[in-house]
């Protein structure tokens, strides 16, 4: 479609010169192939205007036509890629591991997802367009022009070596320049999404002048390369004009001389032809030049949409042998140990342990101890070396990991929560649960007559990140929908902090009634729960302590007994 539109369109300004040269009778009449073919089409009206006229127009509008599929189809592949890419990437984000999103802001990919592929996007629409544009315009252009007149031709090409040099002497720098825009462009956009997800918090502290002057700097970091970027894009375009204008300046000159002075055959309807198809080949030769910057931000936006898709998924679901965890599987820690990257101490360090198929265990330790990061490498959301964790006489590896998601359920201390209603985030892991089923779930954890208090009940719309909610409220929420997906085993990692000690009674009472047989993990630091676990481990340092019943525990004179003491006396030890 380019080609033919770009044909059609060289074929407009040679067609005006014949038409001129047979109107004229001062003029040869009909010359070359076009001449001849045109005269004897047209016969005795070829003298006449309107045969001539007609043929134009018809020419031009068939070009255009043309021309506006071929915008279409290129703009809609652009379009088509661009989705595709996006949501290959967003398809691969989501099956990357937590480590993963340790290393990545939020901002940062939303950056990526947006801006970068926006950018990249350009080059596979417009960058692959102008330059197709460009040879199926200039090379029956210049095939024209040399027919035209040679010299006159040699003047054109000026632009056309120019162009190389520019290109080769500034690629560098415009992709230096749009790679620091596109990571200034991240950390911004990191910088809003913190900001306005903790926006509570800065309020609280009266810190929104600091918020903002930290804002206003990565702001003015940012504008100070896009000037710089825009400089160069800004100057290229008039630049390429000039040199164009200049040409066609001289290009006048020197046709007026030869024309005037009778040096060549060169006449006024070659001269107005000759004009017309220079301007047509100069278009393609200032797209060019905007397209120079383009590529540039392409380039670095390429290299960062590459950056976060070729960065391997360390928790790889290689498993093909189809294992579910049975109900009652004990799990088994053999010599486990673990470090975060760029960390200076192990988190867990030669954790041996067997934790028997439908006990309730409880976890405690201080902070840091390494009790969050076990549940983390249980459910496999970081690798770890084989031999390490059994579930059932089988190492976590040979499981897929679809056996991990239908069986293992894990409610964070600081659960989140969906600007829905409370139906809808009960219902998240279960999405075809009944009312009923609900209802049950929000009485096990004691949540069911709260949520009659609010007007709109079930149906109340929590908003983002369940803000209207009080901490307890949050957690009995995310505990409703850890126990409607009823998985074997379950991970509750420091549930009770919010609630206070009789609606933490409650809960724990109908878990021990309504949970009997399900292996339950549970991370708290109140004795008042821990003396109802079936074991207890202590965990310090990325190490186990000790491990025994209460009373067993209590009678070490350990760490465990310090903090039974320290609570027993209204100290909260943690």
């Amino acid at each position: 479609m380019v080609l033919i539109s770009n044909s059609l369109l060289i074929l407009n300004p040679l067609l005006f010169r014949q038409a001129v040269m047979a109107v004229d009778p001062y003029l040869p009449g009909c010359d070359g192939f076009l001449g001849e073919v045109t005269c004897s089409l047209f016969g005795a009206r070829s003298t006449s205007v309107w045969p001539w006229v007609l043929s134009l127009l018809l020419i031009a509008i068939t070009s255009a036509t043309f021309k506006y599929w071929m915008r279409m189809t290129f703009i809609t592949v652009s379009r088509d890629a661009e989705m595709e890419i996006r949501s290959t990437i967003f398809d691969r984000l989501q099956r990357q591991s937590r480590g993963f999103f340790d290393r990545h802001g939020i901002g940062e990919l939303l950056s990526r997802l947006t801006n970068d592929i926006s950018a990249y996007r350009d080059v596979l629409g417009p960058g692959v367009m102008y330059p197709l544009f460009f040879l199926t315009l200039m090379i029956p252009g210049l095939i024209a022009l040399f027919s035209i007149s040679v010299p006159l031709t040699s003047i054109s090409l000026v632009p056309l070596l120019v162009i190389p040099l520019v290109n080769f002497t500034l690629r560098g720098y415009i992709f230096r320049i749009s790679l620091s825009v596109q990571k200034a462009l991240g950390e911004m956009s990191s910088m809003v999404q913190e900001h306005f997800s903790a926006i509570r918090i800065i309020k609280s502290y009266v810190i929104e002048k600091i918020v903002g002057e930290r804002f206003r700097k990565l702001c003015q970091k940012l504008l100070s390369m896009n000037i710089r970027l825009s400089f160069l894009q800004g100057s290229l375009f008039p630049f390429f004009t000039f040199l164009t204008k200049m040409i066609t300046v001289i290009l006048v000159m020197f046709s007026g001389i030869i024309i005037f002075r009778g040096w060549s055959d060169l006449n006024a309807a070659d001269f107005v032809s000759f004009m017309w198809i220079q301007s047509y080949i100069f278009f393609p030769v200032l797209m060019l030049g905007w397209l120079i910057p383009v590529y540039g931000r392409g380039r670095a936006a390429y290299e960062r949409i590459l950056e976060i898709y070729e960065e391997p998924i360390e928790v790889q679901d290689v498993s093909k042998s189809g294992l579910k965890i049975p109900q009652r599987a004990n799990i088994v820690f053999r010599d486990l140990s673990f470090s975060y990257p760029r960390a200076e101490s192990p988190a867990l360090s030669h954790i041996d342990l067997e934790i028997q198929g439908g006990s309730f265990v409880g976890i405690t330790g201080p902070i840091g101890a390494g009790k969050t990061t076990l549940f983390h490498l249980l459910t496999r959301e970081y690798e770890i070396p084989t031999g390490m964790i059994a579930i059932d006489g089988h190492d976590i590896h040979d499981y897929p990991l679809s056996a991990f998601h239908s069986e293992m359920v894990t409610v964070e201390q600081v659960p989140f929560l969906f600007s829905r209603s409370i139906a809808e985030n009960v219902r998240f892991g279960r999405r075809e649960a009944s009312m009923e089923e609900v209802k049950v779930v929000t009485r096990y954890a004691d949540f069911h007559d709260t949520v009659l208090e609010f007007p709109e009940k079930y149906e109340t719309i929590i908003g983002e990140r369940g803000v209207t909610l009080s901490g307890g409220q949050k957690q009995r929420l995310a505990m409703a929908r850890a126990f409607l997906v009823n998985r074997s085993i379950l991970l509750l990692d420091d549930i009770f902090s919010a609630v206070d000690v009789a609606t933490e009674k409650r809960i724990f009472d109908g878990m021990k009634k309504n949970f009997r047989g399900k292996t339950v993990l549970l991370v708290t630091h109140r004795v008042s729960i821990l003396e109802q676990m079936d074991r207890i481990i202590y965990l310090s340092g990325g190490a186990v302590l000790e491990d025994g019943t209460h009373k067993e525990l209590c009678a070490l004179k350990g760490h465990y007994a310090a903090l039974t003491e320290l609570q027993g006396m209204g100290i909260e030890g943690k």
